[in-house]
C-alpha cells in the first residue's frame, strides 16, 4: 500500500509539474500496540493513519498543526466544551484508553468495546491549493458510532488555511452554480423547495456543507451526518468536475 502511495506522488509531480518546490508527506500510522500501558491489559482498538510533512518552514509547521489537532480531537473523549490537550498522537491514544477503562469500571454492563480508526490523505495539490482529507470512525456506545469526513485546503506556498470564501473570486456566485447541480442531481425543480426529498436545510435555504475538498479531478461537497439529512441517509455527496469550477477560483 506505501509503495502504491509513493509512486503515486512521484508520477504525479514527474509528469504534471504541479509546484516549484516539490515536499511530500511522510506516511505514519499507531495503534493501540503502540502503548506500553497495553501490554499487559485490554485496549480499546485504535488505528490511525495519517501524513506528516518534515518541517522546512513555516508551512509544513501549519500542515503538520492541523494534522496533530484532528488525531487529538479524533481520541479525546472528555469534556465536548473544552479543547483537547495532547501535544502528540501517543499521549491523546492514553487518554482514549483512560476514558475507556474509567467508563468501562463505572459501568461494567457494557458489553460493547470502544475503537476509533482515524485516516489523514494529501488527496488533492496543484499550484496554489493543498487539500487533506480528514475521515474518523469511532464507536463509543449506543446504537451506532460516529463517521465523519471533513476536508482542510491549504495555500500551497504558505500553509496558510483557506477558508471556503477565500478559495473562490464570487462566493454566493459559486453557492448558486453549487446549488443549480445539486438539484439536478437530486431532481428538485427550481421552483420546488430545496427540502424536497427529504433534505433538512434549515429555513428552506440551500448551503455549503461544512466542508468541501479537491480530487484529481472534482470538487467534492461532503454533507456528513446529521447536516442536511437523517443518518440513514446521509452522507451526502457531490462531486463537480473541476472543470466547471476553475472559472470561479482565485
Amino acid at each position: 500500500m506505501k509503495y502504491r502511495y509513493w509512486c503515486l506522488f512521484f508520477l504525479t509531480f514527474a509528469f504534471c509539474g504541479c509546484t516549484s518546490e516539490l515536499f511530500l508527506p511522510q506516511p505514519q500510522s499507531f495503534s493501540q500496540e503502540d502503548l506500553p500501558l497495553c501490554v499487559s491489559r485490554d485496549c480499546p482498538k485504535i488505528a490511525i493513519e495519517y501524513l506528516l510533512y518534515t518541517p522546512q518552514n513555516n508551512r509544513e509547521k501549519q500542515l503538520n498543526k492541523a494534522i496533530n489537532s484532528f488525531i487529538a480531537a479524533s481520541l479525546y473523549l472528555e469534556d465536548p466544551t473544552k479543547e483537547p490537550t495532547a501535544l502528540t498522537t501517543q499521549e491523546a491514544a492514553k487518554g482514549f484508553v483512560s476514558s475507556y477503562w474509567r467508563d468501562h469500571a463505572e459501568f461494567p454492563d457494557l458489553a460493547a468495546e470502544y475503537f476509533v480508526e482515524a485516516q489523514v490523505t494529501e488527496v488533492y495539490r496543484d499550484e496554489a491549493v493543498l487539500s487533506l482529507e480528514f475521515k474518523q470512525y469511532k464507536y463509543t456506545g449506543g446504537a451506532h458510532g460516529f463517521q465523519d469526513i471533513s476536508y482542510i485546503n491549504f495555500n500551497i506556498k504558505t500553509g496558510e488555511r483557506l477558508t471556503n470564501q477565500t478559495l473562490f473570486k464570487d462566493y454566493d456566485a459559486f453557492k448558486d452554480f453549487v446549488e443549480i447541480t445539486f438539484r439536478k442531481k437530486f431532481a428538485i425543480l427550481p421552483q420546488r423547495s430545496i427540502n424536497s426529498n427529504y433534505f433538512w436545510f434549515d429555513d428552506n435555504v440551500f448551503t455549503m456543507p461544512n466542508s468541501l475538498g479537491f480530487n484529481q479531478d472534482s470538487l467534492v461537497l461532503h454533507y456528513n451526518q446529521h447536516e442536511i439529512a437523517s443518518y440513514r441517509d446521509a452522507p451526502v455527496i457531490v462531486s463537480i468536475p473541476l472543470a466547471q469550477v476553475k472559472e470561479f477560483m482565485n
